[in-house]
C-alpha cells in the first residue's frame, strides 16, 4: 500500500498580528510622551459663596511669599498659632495667580494640622 504524500504547507496569516503590534507601539509611544510632557494649566476664575462670610478669616499669599492674616503680615509659625486659636472659623485663602502651588499647598497643610476643617480658595469673579 502506498501512501499518498502531499506537500502540506502551513500558511499563517500574520496581518492581524502586525495590526496588534502597531497598536501596541502607538499606545506605548503616546503613553511615554504624556508621562514626560508637562501640562500647563491656567487656573479658572469663577464665582462662589462661603457659608459664613461674616466670620471668615482671609489668609492672603502674595507672589513674593508674604502671608497676611486678615491684613496683618505674619510668618508660617505665627499662622500655625493663629489657626489653632481659630479652629471653629472658616478660613479663605487668597493666593496671587503667580504664587507657586507648593506655597498654597504648604499653607493648606499647616491649617489642616492645626485642626482647621473648613477652608476655601478665593477666586477672581468672572465668566471665563
Amino acid at each position: 500500500m502506498r501512501r499518498n504524500k502531499r506537500n502540506r504547507t502551513s500558511d499563517i496569516d500574520i496581518t492581524p498580528l502586525i495590526d496588534v503590534l502597531f497598536m501596541l507601539i502607538i499606545f506605548f509611544v503616546l503613553t511615554a510622551s504624556f508621562i514626560q510632557g508637562k501640562i500647563e494649566v491656567e487656573l479658572p476664575t469663577g464665582k462662589g459663596q462661603s457659608k459664613s462670610m461674616e466670620k471668615a478669616i482671609t489668609v492672603t499669599v502674595e507672589k513674593n511669599g508674604h502671608i497676611s492674616w486678615n491684613g496683618k503680615i505674619i510668618s508660617k509659625e505665627e499662622m500655625s498659632i493663629l489657626a489653632r486659636e481659630s479652629s471653629d472659623r472658616e478660613i479663605l485663602i487668597a493666593g496671587d495667580r503667580e504664587t507657586p502651588y507648593g506655597t498654597i499647598a504648604e499653607i493648606l497643610s499647616i491649617l489642616k494640622n492645626e485642626g482647621i476643617t473648613s477652608t476655601g480658595l478665593l477666586m477672581q469673579g468672572g465668566d471665563k
